[in-house]
């Protein structure tokens, strides 16, 4: 069943048909999965082959076009009736003479004769060849740029969205504790891989844990200056380092959470580098309340930062959600988006450089008075000895 009501999945759609009329669009594709179920409730996971939702200013609700098979999915997942749900045949699927954007341009061309149609162009499965292949079938000559326009949505949480966040929190800090406790000489990176994604899954007694295309990841190393390399075949041995990030999901919306575990003494640096993330997420998570910008965010953590003889370029966060970043906004100096109540970030210090590797990060809530964390995890350097 769908993972809100009718209610807010209408809210959304009517959101967006009231920006698509600010940039002159009289219906929309939705190639982006996650967008797809931020409108819908469709969870198919299907994203290898054509899908699209079309989305018609004067129509209440969406269409969903997919492969045959995959209506299944979306009838015991999308609120939207039989009726809304489209399908080519599989026929086209794994042809090297058939494509599939011909009979998906056929049915939104009946459903539409407007030229004003925006379009996600960087999703995944609508690459050069599938906008040409689509364009000999639909007239997308007067086509509009459509991408962001949902993430600009997705900003803002509804307390039911908020409500699956906090729950992915609980499930998170427990595998995070799994992951530090399963560091131990001798001890396979795989096993504790497999560990952590048990407790990814099993959640807590309350609710269960969900899908994620998105693995743990777990670089180790003496210091481990990789940002998202996944487990290998070693096992642990005294005297290292692994920098986890982890995300548990319920219904696709997720709670991240980043913690550096070392295995032996720390060193002097490592642990001037703990003391440094931590004092410049601080400043950062002090900062954010509504009214301020991601900008002034970034600001206030580099005013802390920058003294410290630690180099960090990247951006320290960006709006989490739907299937992890659902876009919209980053804490970067020149993101001037203005913070609302109940937007979320994962707000991450990553320092991956030549010579120093450390991670620490939490997802947060802007409240009405402030940020809000969605862990309690404890903030203390993680030593295992």
């Amino acid at each position: 069943m769908p993972a809100f009501d009718q209610q807010e999945y209408r809210e959304r759609t009517a959101r967006l048909r009231q920006r698509m009329a600010k940039h002159g669009v009289d219906a929309m594709l939705v190639f982006n999965e996650s967008n797809m179920n931020y409108l819908t409730g469709y969870d198919g996971y299907s994203d290898y082959v054509p899908q699209a939702a079309l989305v018609r200013q004067d129509e209440e609700d969406p269409w969903l076009i997919l492969r045959e098979m995959d209506v299944a999915c979306a009838t015991v997942t999308s609120y939207l009736p039989r009726s809304r749900l489209l399908s080519y045949p599989e026929c086209y699927i794994g042809s090297n003479q058939r494509t599939p954007w011909q009979p998906i341009g056929d049915m939104i061309r009946e459903r539409t004769k407007s030229r004003h149609i925006g379009v996600e162009l960087t999703a995944k499965n609508f690459g050069v060849k599938a906008q040409a292949a689509l364009a000999t079938t639909l007239d997308l000559s007067k086509s509009i740029d459509a991408d962001g326009v949902i993430s600009k949505l997705k900003l803002l949480k509804s307390s039911a969205e908020i409500a699956y966040m906090k729950q992915a929190g609980k499930i998170v800090d427990r595998a995070m504790r799994v992951a530090r406790l399963a560091v131990a000489p001798g001890a396979r990176e795989c096993d504790v891989a497999a560990a952590i994604m048990h407790a990814l899954c099993t959640g807590t007694p309350e609710f269960p844990g969900h899908a994620s295309r998105i693995y743990p990841t777990m670089p180790t190393g003496r210091p481990a200056t990789a940002p998202h390399l996944k487990w290998t075949d070693a096992s642990y041995a005294t005297n290292c380092q692994t920098n986890f990030e982890l995300g548990a999901f319920r219904h696709r919306y997720c709670c991240a959470l980043s913690r550096t575990v070392f295995l032996g003494e720390p060193s002097a640096r490592s642990r001037h580098l703990h003391q440094a993330a931590l004092d410049g997420f601080l400043a950062a998570f002090e900062t954010m309340r509504p009214g301020v910008t991601c900008g002034d965010v970034d600001r206030a953590f580099r005013r802390n930062f920058s003294s410290r003889g630690v180099r960090k370029d990247s951006r320290i966060g960006y709006s989490l959600g739907n299937d992890w970043p659902d876009g919209g906004a980053s804490l970067q100096d020149d993101d001037e988006t203005l913070l609302q109540a109940n937007m979320t970030f994962h707000l991450i210090i990553g320092i991956w450089e030549k010579d120093d590797g450390y991670v620490f990060s939490e997802t947060v809530r802007v409240a009405d008075n402030g940020a809000k964390s969605l862990s309690s995890m404890t903030r203390d350097l993680l030593v295992n000895r």
